[in-house]
C-alpha cells in the first residue's frame, strides 16, 4: 500500500482523497446517533491513550506542528484580502463578506447607554459601570461644553 500510495501522481493522490472523502460522508450520515456517540467515545480515548504515551519531545513537536497548521489555515482564510488596501474598489460590498461583518451594534450598555457588538465584552466602555458617571465615562465626552478653555492662557 505504502509503494502504490508513493508512486502515485498528485492527480491519483487527489482523486483517492476525493472517493475517500466521499465514501466517509456519505458512511457518517447514515450512522445512527448512538453509533456516532459510540466512534467519538473511541475516538477520544484513543488519543487520551497516545497522547498519555506521548515523551515531552513528541508532544512539542506535535504542539508545534498544530501551532503551524492552525496559522497556515487562519492565513488562507485572509489571501482574499491581501493588500486590498492598496486596491480599494468602492463597488465592492466589503461589508456582506461574512468574515469582514461582526454585526450591528444592537447591544446596549445598561449603565452607561453605550452601543456594542454581540460579543463585545461588558468592560469595553464604563468597565460594567465603574467609570459610569466619572470624567472618564463615555457619556463625558457626549456632552459638548458651551465654554472652551482658552489655550493662550
Amino acid at each position: 500500500m505504502a509503494a502504490t500510495r508513493a508512486a502515485e501522481d498528485s492527480e491519483d493522490a487527489r482523486t483517492r482523497l476525493d472517493g475517500q472523502r466521499a465514501r466517509q460522508a456519505a458512511s457518517r450520515a447514515a450512522e445512527s446517533p448512538e453509533r456516532r456517540q459510540s466512534r467519538r467515545e473511541d475516538d477520544r480515548a484513543r488519543h487520551a491513550a497516545s497522547r498519555a504515551a506521548e515523551n515531552p519531545i513528541q508532544r512539542r513537536t506535535r504542539s508545534e506542528d498544530q501551532r503551524r497548521r492552525q496559522a497556515a489555515s487562519r492565513a488562507a482564510q485572509w489571501t482574499f484580502m491581501k493588500r486590498e488596501a492598496f486596491r480599494y474598489d468602492p463597488a465592492n460590498n466589503y461589508d456582506s463578506h461574512p468574515q469582514l461583518n461582526i454585526g450591528q451594534m444592537s447591544n446596549v450598555c445598561p449603565y452607561c447607554n453605550a452601543l456594542k457588538w454581540h460579543a463585545e465584552t461588558r468592560g469595553m466602555c464604563c468597565s460594567g459601570g465603574k467609570n459610569y458617571g466619572t470624567k472618564w465615562c463615555c457619556q463625558s465626552y457626549l456632552t459638548v461644553p458651551t465654554t472652551f478653555p482658552s489655550v493662550c492662557g
